[in-house]
């Protein structure tokens, strides 16, 4: 893993709290991009919590770097949680780098249990890099009877 640093760790007066805990120093975004400057952007999330225009964040490292994992094109995959774990259904990961993003709270509203949304641009404060064969045990490859009875499960 490789650390680059963008900006001095926060302090108390950075976290905004009206919307989160002052104990969250950082959030983080999953991408298999290293962006310094994060934009609000349309997902492609059928789920209308998960579809609004906005840079999206967790609380938690192990999802963000699950979620860094999705974006490739000829994959599909569903996520599940407690452990966190990505199901390839199709395809695998083939990106160089997979880059977590430490953000500030300041400016992000809780969307759900561990998810968070800033409708303004959020400037990344550091960035770690790994490659994705160090992140093997937040995937595996899977079946589309296993997603069958995923998507049964969840209904």
């Amino acid at each position: 893993m490789v650390k680059k640093e963008r900006k001095a760790q926060l302090s108390k007066k950075d976290v905004n709290k009206d919307n989160l805990s002052a104990q969250k120093k950082f959030l983080y975004h999953g991408s298999n991009k290293e962006i310094k400057l994060l934009i609000p952007k349309q997902p492609s999330d059928p789920k209308k919590e998960n579809s609004l225009k906005a840079v999206y964040a967790t609380d938690r490292k192990d999802y963000a770097l699950a979620m860094g994992l999705t974006n490739q094109k000829g994959s599909t995959s569903f996520i599940t949680f407690n452990p966190v774990k990505l199901h390839f259904v199709r395809g695998k990961p083939k990106m160089k780098f997979i880059y977590l993003h430490y953000l500030s709270p300041k400016n992000f509203k809780k969307n759900s249990e561990n998810q968070y949304l800033s409708f303004k641009p959020v400037e990344s404060i550091l960035i770690e890099k790994y490659f994705p064969y160090e992140l093997r045990h937040l995937w595996t490859k899977s079946n589309k009877k296993e997603l069958n009875k995923f998507l049964k499960n969840k209904k």
